[in-house]
């Protein structure tokens, strides 16, 4: 059975800017150790914190090779409609990261992986594993 996740938009973009880290490695491994569960309003968020000023500032020459890359993602992951949840918030400080989790329910997935100490904090919603990109590959062997 293949493991699906779905990405944290900050995991994305520091594995875009940072290749050689945890997030980069999991980046390397979207459709060959895991299966990326992604939605519309996820790939329009990682392409707006892209274009930030300071983000792209510190892509610098690599802005090209950042979008091929999410390209890449968009092409390798498993695309789903529906991410918004019919209950309470789950994320209490930002209700934006309830979307992981309607991503996950939707799509099936059994972990959302995160930087964010606010979703890290959640721990589980519905046997949904909220996990580091560290922890993550752990899982994954």
């Amino acid at each position: 059975m293949t493991v699906r996740a779905v990405l944290d938009t900050n995991v994305i973009v520091s594995g875009l800017l940072s290749p050689r880290g945890k997030p980069g490695e999991l980046l390397r491994a979207v459709g060959s150790r895991f299966e990326l569960v992604w939605t519309e309003t996820l790939i329009v968020e990682c392409r707006q914190v892209l274009a930030r000023p300071r983000i792209a500032k510190r892509l610098g020459g690599r802005g090209e090779v950042a979008a091929l890359a999410l390209a890449r993602l968009v092409a390798l992951a498993s695309m789903i409609e529906g991410d918004r949840l019919p209950v309470g918030r789950i994320v209490p400080t930002d209700p934006d990261d309830d979307i992981l989790f309607g991503a996950a329910l939707v799509g099936g997935a059994r972990f959302v992986v995160t930087g964010d100490a606010a979703v890290l904090g959640v721990g589980q919603f519905a046997g949904i594993r909220v996990v580091t990109p560290a922890e993550f590959l752990d899982s994954l062997g």
